[in-house]
């Protein structure tokens, strides 16, 4: 008996074939379909200018009475000259410091120009000296003390460190000016801690002075604080400061905290000057690689030494780096919406990059296009990703002696939505990698990761240093943010951009992120409104200072205009009007 034979009709097999077709056009297709639906609700959206406010100008009632001294900080030739030498004073006490130091008890000659410098601030402020309270903080740490009047209005802090960054011997040819020199040339101050931040420093003790000098009582309270390490991670400066200033005056006990930071700039996307106050940092870890293998002659050697693995460990961390995230945690997603908000007729964000910006904390297709916009720039490339950075390598004695023991010190900048416990994970893994690919032991932050009693060798990975996890973001929808935007764009509408450089559209402040970490990291406790914010106005804050590097330089109209913000603003803020409500 012959089976069933089943015969399908030309026309369904047609259907078959054509719905078949269509399915694999779709597949094909749907990505395109769905990318120019996202495009087209990015491109239709509106804009929302309410996102980033304006505020008003906050002018002191001394300026609007007599604004004759802050016209002449900044303009007057023999103030800046006075104010050339004080600066140039400062940077020629080498106040050097390096990784890990000592405790000062612990290695008194070590510290002993910080004791010089203290000297050089008597002699140039006997005023302030004369006048406010001064108390020394484990020997070296200063805080200035000026009382206010009423007790009921919280001290205002600003802060400074006096340390600097070490000279590379090998780079000395390179200065155009010795770096301890504190040479000017009429325009730039040249020499190490110019502009990071002996000039900061400076500045606020510049302030007391004037406002002494003008007969000056405050009603708020106004703190300074130095630390002498910041550097070196704030450990025995910053760490013994906040200690101080919780027991003297207790947690949440401030009005706000300015310490070092960025100030103003032209934005590269809009092409409009903007303020950016640090009112974020990112996390920090240094993570230590040891690696421990068998000595011998180098006449006969493995295929691979300590030094050659660690270096393929270095190789795979730097081909491996981490990816860029941007969320509403992190204060550059509202600094790029307020440049997107105020964007004048100059600039160069097309009217659809403004709305992937505007919609980029809850659209993930325009949240990848800004992204995009971002990573294309190495300054704005780490303000949302992590960073690592291989900064350290050491390894060997004898050339022909086998290594036996190499370290390795990678630096990593930590996003604020990435966390530390991510950072250490991923990084053991990438050396699981290579112990299990050459038979060695690891131990990862004290705990047995790979423990096979090898003879071949054994990776040790560590903190290099204390870490810290990203800062508490100030907030920016108070009264404390409303007059220091009022108080920026008073000093600088009023007083910097008035002639040939004229605005013709209001300075926006906007938060931002540091790249780096200063000593605010202690003062958390302190206050939630914490700045890091030096009003000065540069194109590029790296290359226009050589920040940590040769020729470090101060431009001193840069420095006259950071003096006169601190000027204005302590008088600004000194009404119980400038307090959170």
């Amino acid at each position: 008996m012959r089976g069933l034979e089943i015969h399908s009709s030309p026309d369904k097999k047609k259907y078959v074939i054509g719905g078949a077709i269509a399915f694999v056009i779709l597949v094909i297709a749907a990505p395109f379909l769905s990318s120019t639906y996202s495009y087209l609700k990015i491109a239709t959206s509106s804009i929302d200018e309410s996102i980033c406010p304006v505020y008003d100008f906050k002018r002191p009632a001394s300026f609007l009475i007599d604004n004759s001294t802050a016209v002449e900080i900044i303009n007057d030739e023999k103030f800046r000259l006075k104010s050339v030498q004080k600066v140039s004073g400062a940077v020629r006490i080498d106040t050097t410091v390096f990784d890990n130091q000592p405790d000062v008890d612990d290695d008194p000659k070590l510290w002993a120009n910080f004791a010089k410098f203290h000297k050089y601030l008597e002699l140039t402020f006997p005023t302030v000296y004369a006048l406010l309270e001064v108390n020394y903080v484990n020997t070296y740490g200063i805080v200035f003390h000026w009382k206010g009047s009423d007790k009921h209005l919280k001290p205002l802090m600003l802060a400074a460190h006096q340390d600097v960054v070490p000279v590379q011997k090998d780079t000395l040819d390179a200065w155009t000016y010795p770096p301890f020199e504190g040479h000017y040339d009429g325009e730039y101050l040249y020499g190490r801690g110019s502009s990071d931040c002996k000039n900061v420093l400076i500045a606020i003790l510049e302030s007391f002075e004037l406002l002494i000098s003008k007969g000056y009582e405050p009603k708020r309270s106004i703190v300074a604080a130095f630390g002498f390490d910041e550097e070196a991670s704030g450990i025995v400066g910053a760490q013994n400061i906040a200690k101080y200033l919780e027991k003297t005056f207790g947690k949440e006990s401030m009005y706000a905290i300015i310490d070092e930071g960025q100030g103003l700039t032209t934005d590269a996307n809009t092409n409009q000057v903007i303020a950016i106050p640090g009112t974020g940092e990112k996390g920090y870890v240094d993570i230590l690689v040891e690696l421990t293998t068998p000595g011998g002659h180098s006449s006969v050697p493995p295929d691979h030494t300590s030094i050659g693995i660690v270096s393929e460990l270095a190789y795979l961390i730097e081909k491996d780096p981490y990816n860029s995230i941007l969320t509403e945690k992190n204060p550059y997603l509202n600094y790029l919406q307020c440049g997107a908000v105020h964007q004048g007729k100059k600039g160069g964000l097309s009217s659809f990059m403004k709305k992937a910006i505007l919609r980029a904390g809850f659209d993930k297709y325009a949240n990848s296009k800004v992204l995009e916009l971002l990573r294309a720039n190495l300054l704005t490339k780490y303000l949302v990703t992590t960073s690592q950075a291989i900064d350290i390598v050491k390894g060997g004695e004898k050339v022909n002696a086998l290594p036996e023991y190499t370290k390795m010190v990678v630096n990593h900048r930590v996003a604020i939505e990435t966390t530390l416990d991510e950072v250490r994970s991923n990084f053991i893994e990438r050396a699981k990698i290579l112990a299990n690919k050459y038979g060695l032991d690891l131990e990862g932050f004290g705990e047995a990761i790979i423990d096979n009693k090898s003879s071949k060798g054994k990776f040790v990975i560590s903190n290099f240093s204390s870490p810290l996890k990203s800062a508490p973001v100030t907030p920016v929808d108070d009264k404390v943010w409303e007059y220091l935007a009022g108080t920026t764009r008073h000093v600088f509408e009023d007083l910097v951009f008035t002639k040939g450089n004229k605005l013709d559209y209001p300075i926006v402040t906007a938060p931002s992120i540091m790249t780096g970490n200063t000593d605010t990291r202690y003062y958390w406790n302190l206050t939630k409104n914490i700045f890091r914010y030096s009003p000065m106005y540069l194109d590029d804050f790296v290359k226009g200072t050589n920040i940590h590097s040769v020729d470090e330089k101060l431009k001193f109209d840069n420095h006259l205009q950071l003096l006169t913000f601190f000027y204005e603003f302590i008088q600004n803020v000194d009404t119980a009007e400038a307090n959170n409500k």
